[in-house]
């Protein structure tokens, strides 16, 4: 980057599913706990916003009953398809984070964030994502903005755990952090010989 450029502000997120063994509360408050568990990784490391977007639980004639088809409905556009995808999430995350060199954060991401989320998630949502072949839900690639505006007129409710940089949701687990750093700091002291 040059003198002139500034840093640019990059968006990602999407349609979030709980795994199958929680229930739509177990998940719920889970994903609560996860935003504050990355809390420090996300303030430390560029993060300009955090949102989660919490789904209504699904219906019990949504939840047991088989989602119609396109050719059922006759209707393939990018837009049904994820209407039909949000009627199945659980939620969605956003997150705008600047590019910034994030290597220190590499441990706590890996041995915290990635570690968290396979507790809650299922394996094709969030950051370790691993995408099925087939995959169990086939998420239509739309900007983090058309996901959001379509999960609130759905009736999920937002909660902003990041804005502007700043914890405005309160709550941030510093003393994972401060634990990872400490052992992290330990391991390198070891490898150069105690030093």
């Amino acid at each position: 980057m040059t003198a002139n450029e500034s840093p640019k502000l990059n968006s990602a997120g999407g349609p979030l599913f709980r795994r199958l063994d929680l229930s739509h509360e177990e998940f719920s408050t889970a994903w609560h706990r996860h935003g504050r568990l990355c809390g420090p990784w996300c303030l430390k490391f560029g993060v300009w916003e955090y949102i989660q977007i919490h789904m209504p639980p699904p219906s019990l004639s949504i939840e047991g009953a088989e989602m119609p088809s396109t050719s059922e409905t006759g209707d393939d556009t990018i837009e049904s398809k994820a209407r039909r995808i949000l009627l199945q999430a659980d939620g969605v995350a956003i997150m705008r984070r600047y590019d910034v060199p994030t290597e220190a954060g590499n441990v706590y991401f890996k041995n915290m964030v990635l570690t968290d989320e396979r507790r809650f998630l299922h394996d094709e949502s969030g950051a370790g994502a691993v995408r099925g072949d087939p995959p169990v839900y086939d998420v239509p690639d739309l900007h983090v903005d058309v996901w959001r505006e379509m999960a609130l007129s759905m009736g999920g409710v937002e909660y902003v755990k990041i804005r502007d940089g700043k914890d405005v949701a309160g709550g941030v687990m510093w003393e994972e952090w401060e634990r990872i750093e400490a052992v992290e700091k330990e391991r390198k002291k070891a490898e150069d010989g105690g030093k």
